[in-house]
This record gives structure tokens, C-alpha cells and sequence, in this order.
């Protein structure tokens, strides 16, 4: 079956999905959220992860079943927390250490070289090894979680990433171990339009498989092209990795749970000013402001491109986007207080 048919069948299979959903009124997104205050006053169904899981399957074999069976079991966790089974973020997040540290001791997925000798020296010892790519992957994908608060700016922002590997594939001939990086691009624009429109959300599910997989796969690109500089890998996940320790830590500062959600993240921040300054509707202000942080980030992205090779440089556009971040945060912030 080629990809084109098999996409046309997925995606008619999901939309017939949602229409039963809202039927039944079940996975469906709640106004009283606060992740959909910065969306939608619509009800939407949060099927966004199962139509990538669904899509993904289609370039998986029976070589790597350790990466479906895992893939799927993201996707459960975050379907249980969409439904409000789970409803501890402390729980879920525990769930999330085991299935992670299984998944990658299973596969003895490891990080060879950090061009940081200290640290190189520890991730000699293999359990060091998988506890440290354990915790990069949780970043990323509780980061990817965190950031998910607007239409389009999740699947826009790891949309961008397969974007630039794309570009670097063929520039740069770099080694992608028979992975079709185009394919996924497109299932990755189908899902961006369909969230364009109200048609779903990601949902946790959605935003706990986009960190899982494209973590892993960055991974696994780093250890396939060892040329590459390490920190042009962390410069492509920077925002959802930043986005979970500065919330820790935010939190930590005024006593919050770490993990409990929000609405004090920069996307919301950003989305308060834009939407109170200009007067925008709620739908008109979410497009902008997912816009103007995703093509802050293809600037990054496109500008990092230039030195893939230099971790001086990646390293000096990392601490530049951190700068960056936090002033714009802590202004917004302020912005907001005034405000209230």
C-alpha cells in the first residue's frame, strides 16, 4: 500500500472517529481547561496522538517492535491523562520514568560523546549512560507537554525540526539510516492543517508521543552522524527542554507543584499581551502568537544550520536563546500583573 492511500485512509478513519467522539462526548477537549482558554471555546476531540501513532506505523517494522510497543504505550499514558484517569501529575510522570528507562535500557540507547570530558567520562558506565538519556528524554517530552498550549505551535515546531533535517539530509548528506524524512513531513502537515481548524487537538497524547519520538530520533541522528556537533541536536529541542526546567524551577520558586499545569508558560504570557495590546479574538491571537514563536525558532534553526559542525557556536546560540527567553518571560510577566 503506498503512503498516499494509506494517509487517505487514516485520516478518513480519524475524522470518522471524531464525529462518533462528539456523539458520545468522550475524549473531548473542556472550555473550562485552561489549555483551551488559549485555543478554542470549541469542543474538540483530543485524537491528535492517535492519528500520528497511527501514522507512524506505517514506517515501522517488524525490526524495531520495541519502538511501537513503547510508541504505543506513551500514547496509552497520555490517553489516560486526557480522559482524566490519571489525573496526578506526580503518577503520570512516574509512569513516564518507567516506560522511558524500559525503553532505552531495553534498546541500550546511548549518548557516546558530549564533547564535555566530565561528563563523557560518567556516561562511560552503561547505567549512568541510560539514566542520563532516561532524563534528556523526559525533558523533552514533558516539555513538549508544557508548550502544548496553542494550536499549531507543537506540530509546528517539531514539524520545523523534521523541516531542517530534511534540509540537512540533503545538503549535508546526512545519514538517516533509510528513515523517509519526507513521508513523515507530510503526515506532520496534515496533522498542523487539521489543527489549524479545529479539527483535533494533540492532546497529551499528541504532545507525550511528539517529545518521545523526536527525541529518540535525535538521538539516534546524533549517534549515526558523530561529526555533528551535540549541542546543534539540544539547539533543536532548546524550547521544549527550556520550557520544562525554567517551569521546575518557577515553580520551585513560589511553591508550586512542579508538575501540575499553569497558565504561566511563555506561549500563554505572549498570547495575554498579544490579545489584550491588539484586541484579538481568541482564534486570531493563538495563530499569531504560535507564528511568531515558530519563526523565531526557523531563524534559530536556519542560523545553527551554518555552523552544525562548531559546538562553540551552537553553544553560544543556545546561551543566546536562554538570555533571550527569560527576559522576554519575566517582561510579559510583568506586562500581565500590571494588567491584573
Amino acid at each position: 500500500m503506498t503512503f498516499v492511500v494509506y494517509l487517505v485512509l487514516i485520516t478518513t478513519l480519524i475524522i470518522l472517529f471524531n464525529v462518533l467522539l462528539k456523539r458520545k462526548k468522550f475524549l473531548i477537549s473542556l472550555t473550562g481547561d485552561n489549555h483551551q482558554k488559549f485555543a478554542s471555546d470549541l469542543k474538540i476531540p483530543l485524537t491528535g496522538g492517535i492519528f500520528l501513532f497511527l501514522g507512524v506505523l506505517y514506517f515501522l517494522d517488524q525490526n524495531i517492535l520495541s519502538l511501537i510497543l513503547f510508541t504505543f504505550l506513551i500514547l496509552i499514558l497520555g490517553i489516560f491523562s486526557d480522559l482524566k484517569v490519571i489525573n496526578s501529575a506526580e503518577i503520570r510522570f512516574l509512569f513516564q520514568i518507567l516506560l522511558v528507562l524500559s525503553f532505552v535500557i531495553f534498546n541500550d540507547l546511548q549518548i557516546f560523546d558530549t564533547r564535555i570530558l566530565i561528563l563523557d567520562k560518567l556516561l562511560s558506565t552503561n547505567i549512568v549512560n541510560y539514566l542520563f538519556v532516561s532524563f534528556c528524554i523526559l525533558i523533552v517530552i514533558n516539555g513538549s507537554n508544557f508548550t502544548d498550549g496553542l494550536n499549531t505551535l507543537n506540530i509546528g515546531y517539531y514539524l520545523l525540526i523534521g523541516i531542517i533535517v530534511w534540509y540537512l539530509k540533503l545538503d549535508y548528506q546526512l545519514n538517516l539510516n533509510d528513515i523517509q524524512i519526507n513521508l513523515f513531513l507530510v503526515l506532520f502537515l496534515l496533522v498542523l492543517v487539521m489543527n489549524s481548524f479545529n479539527m483535533l487537538y494533540l492532546g497529551d497524547s499528541g504532545s507525550y508521543l511528539l517529545g518521545f519520538i523526536f527525541s529518540v530520533f535525535l538521538i539516534n541522528l546524533y549517534n549515526w552522524n558523530l561529526n555533528l556537533s551535540p549541542y546543534f541536536i539540544i539547539l533543536l529541542l532548546w524550547y521544549p527542554c527550556y520550557e520544562t526546567l525554567f517551569s521546575i524551577i518557577r515553580k520551585k520558586i513560589f511553591n508550586k507543584p512542579a508538575m501540575e499545569p499553569d497558565s504561566e508558560h511563555l506561549h500563554q504570557l505572549i498570547f495575554f499581551l498579544i490579545k489584550k495590546k491588539f484586541n484579538l479574538r481568541i482564534l486570531s491571537a493563538n495563530i499569531l502568537t504560535a507564528n511568531i514563536i515558530n519563526i523565531y525558532n526557523l531563524l534559530i534553526f536556519l542560523l545553527a544550520t551554518k555552523f552544525i559542525y562548531n559546538s562553540k557556536a551552537q553553544g553560544m546560540l543556545i546561551l543566546l536563546n536562554l538570555i533571550i527567553y527569560t527576559v522576554i518571560y519575566f517582561k510579559a510577566l510583568s506586562y500581565k500583573n500590571k494588567i491584573k
